[in-house]
C-alpha cells in the first residue's frame, strides 16, 4: 500500500465519487479506478459501494479513512520537517585558540570578511583551549581554528599569517617588573610554567624546554586559557612567556598585579590556521584564504606584527 494510493482513497471519500476524488488529484479517472481496486484486493475488503450520489464509504472504508487521515498527516509533518533540515544552510565552526586575542585585532575582521564571502554558511565560533585546540580540528568539532604555533601534528596543516613579539609575564613584585624588557637568559633564570594539558610540542615551546637547563624544574599547571595561567603566574611567583596580543586582549592586562616586559631575543609568536592535514574543502580553502588576505592587507592593526608566508 503505497502513499499515493491512500491519498485517492481519501480524496474520493471526501468527494463521494471517484470523478471527484481524480478530479482533485489531477488524474484521470480511470488510474483511481484501479487503485482503489488494488487498494481493496490488498485489505480484503471493499472499502466503497455505489450509491446513486456516487460512492459511499462501507464499515471497512470508515476505519481505513480514520487511520489514512492520522497516517497522511503524519506523512505531511515529517516531509515539512525534512525539508527543513535540508533548506538549513551547512554548519562552519571557526576555533580560536584564546578567543579575541587568538589572532589579535585580526580575529574579528578575519570572522566577518568570511562570513560575507560565504553567506550559504550557518557560521559558528568556539572558543579553544590550550589543552582542546589540536584536538577540536582533529575530532572535527571545529571546521578550521586560528591558532598558535606550533601546530605540529601528522594528521594536521598549518597556514602561518603573522609573528608578534613574545613578552615575560611576572608580578608586580618580581624585580623585572620595573624594566621594559628582559632577555631570554633573564628568563632562563626562573622556573618555568608548564601545562601540563597542552599538547607537548605546544607546551615545550611555550616554557622554553628546549632552552633551559635539564636542572631547572618546571613548575606543573593545569591551566587551560590566558586568564587561568596568569593566574597561576602569580601563584608560583614565576616569569613565564606570552604571545603580545595575549596579553593585550587576553583580559589581563589592566591588571594592577601583573606586568609585561618584551623578551627582545625569544623566538616570535606565529599566528596561522590550523586544519585536518588535506582537507580541501572548498569554504575551509575560502577561509584559509580571507584570513591570509586580511593578514596581507590589515597586519598594522596589530603592533610589532609582521607577515609570514608558508
Amino acid at each position: 500500500m503505497d502513499v499515493r494510493t491512500l491519498r485517492y482513497f481519501l480524496l474520493v471519500a471526501e468527494e463521494g465519487s471517484i470523478h471527484g476524488g481524480a478530479r482533485r488529484a489531477m488524474v484521470a479517472q480511470p488510474a483511481v479506478t484501479v487503485a482503489i481496486k488494488k487498494l481493496e484486493s490488498r485489505l480484503g475488503h471493499r472499502v466503497f459501494v455505489r450509491s446513486p450520489q456516487g460512492v459511499e464509504l462501507t464499515p471497512a472504508g470508515r476505519t481505513l479513512l480514520v487511520h489514512a487521515r492520522d497516517l497522511l498527516r503524519r506523512i505531511d509533518e515529517f516531509e515539512r520537517d525534512a525539508h527543513e533540515l535540508t533548506s538549513q544552510p551547512p554548519t562552519f565552526t571557526v576555533g580560536l585558540l584564546a578567543g579575541p586575542a587568538s589572532a589579535g585585532e585580526l580575529s574579528l575582521p578575519i570572522i566577518e570578511t568570511f562570513r560575507a564571502k560565504r553567506p550559504d554558511l550557518d557560521l559558528r565560533v568556539r572558543q579553544l583551549r590550550f589543552d582542546d585546540h589540536f584536538d577540536a580540528i582533529l575530532d572535527g568539532a571545529v571546521d578550521v581554528a586560528v591558532v598558535r604555533s606550533p601546530f605540529m601534528h601528522d594528521d594536521l596543516d598549518f597556514s602561518p599569517l603573522f609573528d608578534e613579539p613574545t613578552v615575560a609575564v611576572a608580578s608586580v613584585e618580581h624585580p623585572f617588573a620595573q624594566r621594559e624588557e628582559v632577555t631570554m637568559d633573564d628568563v632562563l633564570g626562573e622556573r618555568p610554567l608548564e601545562v601540563a594539558q597542552a599538547p607537548t610540542v605546544w607546551r615545550d615551546f611555550w616554557s622554553f624546554a628546549d632552552y633551559r637547563s635539564s636542572t631547572l624544574g618546571a613548575i606543573n599547571s593545569n591551566a587551560t586559557t590566558v586568564m587561568e595561567y596568569s593566574a597561576d603566574v602569580l601563584k608560583n611567583r614565576t616569569v613565564s612567556p606570552m604571545a603580545l596580543s595575549g596579553w593585550r586582549l587576553g583580559g589581563i592586562s589592566g591588571s594592577n598585579a601583573l606586568r609585561a616586559m618584551r623578551i627582545v631575543d625569544a623566538p616570535r609568536s606565529v599566528i596561522g590556521v590550523g586544519r585536518r592535514a588535506g582537507d580541501s574543502r572548498d569554504d575551509v580553502l575560502d577561509f584559509v584564504t580571507v584570513a591570509h588576505d586580511i593578514s596581507a592587507r590589515l597586519v598594522s592593526w596589530v603592533p610589532d606584527a609582521e607577515t609570514v608566508s608558508a
